[in-house]
């Protein structure tokens, strides 16, 4: 079962993903990487930079104060999410197109993501799987006996965090009315939004969200029962691939989430192999340490802002 809804990827919502695009807008020169230290998406293609050994510029967009908004970034990224990755002035989006030109470009000389041809359409099959996990709504969505971490637990259940995007993206359209480029891309964002904040709040739908979740994972726990990772291999293929880069950080959010109780045993081979996962060097340099700025120094500021509007904070 596909989890994630159609609107997700419907052309009319959602435009195409670019690769490897000029863009006027973008560095002339170098490896540039916007991003959000916390994105699950972000996370993914920091950590097929550190594994390809690839130096990179870092450009922070701050989610909580809705950067992705901002009109220099939907410039580069009319789908106002992260990341977006610019080589030289080409803008390339959506986080499997970016991990797949990164190995094509770097990964031979660095001795990468090399899979037999045989093995390559394993590593696609489990590369989708993983990007169909609807992990928005698994992060925002109400699960019935899970207390989510702060600040997310403060963001569930009512649909405050989508509205408030909403609003603004309503109010982005009136600005730039007369910019048909943006005036597009926010209206497309405020459809999807709006669609994905209705599949949370309808009755039903997170039970069976999560449902279908479970079932991937048990589909995931009999890959790596009979797949090469009980030989010493990974999930698809002998060498560590782009499938692996993917289910890296989704085991590593579906955890911190606090939802691993209701999807995998804690003596499952699942949990097996997130321990592997998770002691990649490039996974410490990619995610660990990212997540640590991200909590150390944005958390709080979010934290300010929940407490304010709840009239428990004041400025002095």
């Amino acid at each position: 079962m596909r989890l994630k809804p159609v609107y997700v990827t419907d052309p009319n919502l959602v435009d195409a993903p670019l690769t490897d695009m000029p863009n006027q807008w973008a560095p002339a020169k170098g490896i540039h990487l916007y991003h959000f230290p916390l994105s699950l998406d972000s996370q993914k293609v920091r950590q097929g930079l550190e594994e390809l050994g690839v130096p990179w510029q870092s450009h922070p967009i701050l989610l909580p104060a809705q950067q992705q908004f901002s009109p220099g970034y939907v410039r580069l990224n009319s789908r106002c999410v992260v990341p977006t990755l610019v080589i030289d002035g080409r803008v390339t989006t959506d986080t499997i197109n970016i991990l797949n030109l990164l190995a094509a470009r770097f990964g031979p000389a660095n001795q990468c993501f090399e899979v037999s041809e045989s093995e390559t359409e394993s590593v696609k099959h489990w590369v989708g799987r993983a990007a169909g996990l609807f992990i928005e709504a698994l992060t925002y969505g109400d699960v019935e006996g899970v207390k989510k971490p702060f600040p997310i637990g403060n963001a569930t259940g009512s649909g405050r965090y989508h509205q408030d995007k909403v609003e603004l993206l309503s109010s982005l359209i009136d600005t730039y009315k007369s910019d048909p480029t943006l005036r597009s891309a926010y209206e497309k964002k405020r459809a999807v939004i709006e669609a994905t904040k209705g599949a949370m709040v309808t009755p039903g739908q997170m039970p069976a969200i999560v449902s279908a979740t479970k079932a991937e994972l048990a589909a995931l726990e009999a890959q790596l029962e009979a797949g090469p990772f009980n030989n010493g291999g990974w999930l698809a293929s002998d060498a560590f691939s782009l499938a692996d880069i993917q289910w890296s950080a989704v085991l590593y959010r579906l955890q911190w989430l606090g939802l691993q109780p209701l999807l995998w045993e804690d003596d499952s081979i699942i949990s097996a192999y997130a321990k592997r996962l998770v002691a990649k060097a490039s996974f410490e340099t990619g995610v660990v340490q990212w997540s640590k700025v991200g909590r150390k120094v944005i958390l709080p500021t979010i934290r300010y802002k929940l407490l304010k509007a709840l009239g428990l904070k004041r400025d002095v």
